[in-house]
This record gives C-alpha cells, structure tokens and sequence, in this order.
C-alpha cells in the first residue's frame, strides 16, 4: 500500500515487473485516513509507504499534527493485525522531500 510515490511498482513477471518471486499488488492510499486493512487479507507480507501526504507543509500546522498521523498509523497497524494476524506489516519510512521545511515534519 502506498502514495503516489510507489505509483511505478508493478508485480508479476516480466520486464519491468518485481518478479514472480513478490506476488501482489499495489494499493493506491494517498493519506493514513486511506489504509484499508481489508486490502491486507490474502498476503503474507504487507508493506506500507505513506505518510509523505500527511506530513506536507499544508497538513502539518503544529508539532501535534504530527503526532496524530503517527497515532493513525498505530491505529491502523493494529486493524491490519486484527483482520490478519499472521501478515507481516514492514513500514517504510517516510522518503526526505526536496522541500526542506517538509523535511522537518519527517
């Protein structure tokens, strides 16, 4: 699951796809807000991107802004581990922006 910044992953097999070896498929949640857990069921292992919308310059007014989206994503987490108990979750950092004030919401 992830934000337009894994837009490109493709899975499968074939050129310019992950491989047979990573079967699976990408799911487009732009925000936090967006996680389905739902979306979980079926695979062994989940990875997360996202955040990067949420920690924007426009979204983030104070420090506890921050702190909420990272208490969505613990919300969100254990939703995951509640529809799928056995899924391993890997949560993938937020990638540093070209926006440095951005970068400080990181």
């Amino acid at each position: 699951m992830g934000d337009s910044n894994t837009k490109e992953v493709s899975f499968g097999s074939g050129t310019g796809k992950v491989g047979e070896s990573f079967p699976g498929k990408r799911v487009k949640a732009s925000r936090v807000k967006n996680i389905d857990p739902h979306q979980c069921i079926g695979y062994s292992n989940v990875f997360l991107m996202c955040g990067t919308n949420d920690l924007r310059c426009e979204n983030v007014k104070k420090e506890s802004d921050i702190h909420q989206v990272v208490d969505e994503l613990r919300h969100k987490l254990s939703d995951i581990k509640q529809v799928c108990p056995k899924t391993k979750i890997f949560v993938v950092p937020v990638m540093p922006s070209r926006i440095p004030r951005m970068n400080n919401n990181i």
